[in-house]
């Protein structure tokens, strides 16, 4: 190697667009470039600081309690079937069938933490953490290795403090893993030798199969990591990812019809999944519901994930960082030569979720995309500042993450004050802390049916895994259905 490239190989990469030659603030100009440097420098140390710092965040502000909507409950029975019955059955239903509606890499995890002796609830938490800390570290390092190791290090400070995270990564749900293994196979797939397979590769084959297996939500990224591959001619990774996806997912899709199951499609065309009742949709409806979920998430879901705020500040920085998203996202795709699965990701997750029946919108469903998101945003404005005024764009980019930062401690300190209160008042031995009063009835119902019914009594209620998963697994439990009489 020459001198010269020995050189060139310890610089730091220059970031996409930098304006060259001499500028009119050589001061401030200098301060970018000395940030830079120290960015990429320390970049493992830049990693290890953010994924400590978020860690620690999430176990101060940590809710000992159960989530109350099921899904846990689901999750944790799902996970006793596998290892109790070598089968993925629904316990909670007197008839135990086959269950076809949640992918089974989740509770395949639980039940791998459950056989070592981690137990419901608390314990499992802690799983949740560990993949919420992997989500950090590989929005990160996917932002890092496009070249920009500053915007790395600012949008991977937003993401690791943001106070909705910290208020949901500790629910025993698939968002956060689904999550982490969506960053972990876009860092990997980006980032795999172009001419042959090594272990980065397989790695991005393994995290796709991964995500699109913890959460049918999924499907977005396996087929733009597909599209990419083979506009890319990339023949022999795509020849390998097809060869794992498809015969799992054919699997997959024949169990679930062979069993006559429920699944995500026949759903989506609800008004209300939790009241079939309420009848279906058709293809004009579609409309109207895609303005109303488009409205959530810009209004509602994005503010709660990044400043966990309701008032007009949270607000106004939702509206802009999501334009700022868009107009990102635009001019990336316009220099299609720069197109990676990033870009095919964001459009085809954002039209799912925008399709569906607007009672499961929520900032946990946003999760997956939240750094592609903030990534796109920043990187617009560093280019918009840059094209007006070239020297501005660090200053600039490091004033909005400090805005940010700032309307983010405070509501993190909440989350924390928050867990802090829950965890003492659990170590003290509050079984169900920081629930109201009615939920604690009904967990302290729940867990006395096996002394007041006989084995295996079925128990009609609202809750039926909650309810099953609270008995012990030792009473089944229907859905009491909604019903227009009032003499019911």
């Amino acid at each position: 190697m020459s001198q010269r490239q020995g050189r060139r190989r310890q610089q730091p990469p220059r970031a996409a667009g930098r304006t060259t030659g001499t500028t009119s603030d050589p001061q401030r100009t200098g301060a970018a470039e000395r940030f830079r440097a120290v960015a990429h420098r320390h970049a493992t140390s830049f990693l290890v600081a953010l994924v400590a710092v978020h860690a620690v965040l999430s176990l101060l502000a940590l809710d000992p309690t159960p989530h109350t909507g099921g899904d846990n409950a689901g999750y944790i029975t799902l996970a006793r079937s596998l290892l109790e019955r070598g089968a993925y059955l629904e316990l909670w239903d007197p008839a135990e069938p086959i269950h076809t509606k949640y992918p089974p890499v989740f509770p395949l995890v639980l039940a791998a933490a459950m056989a070592i002796g981690l137990a419901p609830w608390v314990a499992l938490k802690l799983i949740v953490v560990a993949f919420s800390a992997l989500g950090v570290a590989f929005t990160y390092l996917w932002i890092r290795s496009r070249g920009r190791p500053a915007l790395a290090a600012g949008v991977g400070t937003l993401v690791a403090l943001s106070p909705g995270i910290l208020l949901q990564n500790h629910w025993v749900l698939s968002d956060v893993p689904f999550w982490g293994l969506t960053m972990l196979a876009l860092w990997a797939v980006e980032t795999a030798p172009r001419n042959r397979i090594n272990a980065r590769a397989l790695l991005a084959v393994a995290a796709i199969v991964l995500a699109y297996f913890t959460r049918s939500a999924g499907l977005p990224l396996l087929l733009a990591a597909a599209i990419w591959l083979a506009w890319r001619r990339r023949w022999t990774l795509l020849g390998v990812l097809t060869a794992v996806t498809a015969p799992l997912a054919a699997w997959w899709m024949i169990r679930a019809r062979s069993a006559g199951g429920i699944d995500y499609t026949g759903e989506l065309w609800m008004r209300n999944p939790y009241d079939p009742a309420a009848g279906t949709i058709g293809v004009p409806d579609l409309f109207p519901r895609i303005g109303e979920n488009l409205v959530a998430y810009v209004t509602t879901h994005l503010p709660f994930l990044l400043t966990a705020r309701a008032d007009t500040l949270g607000l106004i920085v939702s509206v802009a960082v999501t334009l700022l998203a868009v107009g990102g996202w635009a001019w990336r795709v316009a220099a299609w030569r720069r197109l990676r699965p990033a870009e095919l990701v964001l459009p085809l997750y954002m039209g799912l979720i925008l399709i569906w029946p607007a009672v499961w919108a929520g900032d946990r469903f946003l999760l997956p995309v939240y750094g592609v998101i903030l990534f796109f945003a920043a990187d617009a404005l560093v280019q918009l500042v840059r094209r007006l005024r070239a020297p501005l764009a660090f200053s600039v980019g490091a004033a909005a993450v400090a805005l940010i930062m700032l309307l983010q401690l405070p509501s993190a300190a909440v989350a924390v004050r928050l867990g802090r209160q829950c965890q003492d008042a659990y170590i003290a031995g509050a079984r169900y802390p920081c629930l109201p009063q009615p939920w604690r009835n009904y967990f302290a119902q729940s867990e006395r049916i096996p002394q007041l019914l006989p084995e295996r009594a079925v128990v009609l209620s609202r809750k039926p895994r909650l309810t099953h998963v609270l008995a012990d697994g030792r009473a089944y439990s229907i859905t009491y259905p909604f019903t227009p009489d009032p003499e019911a």
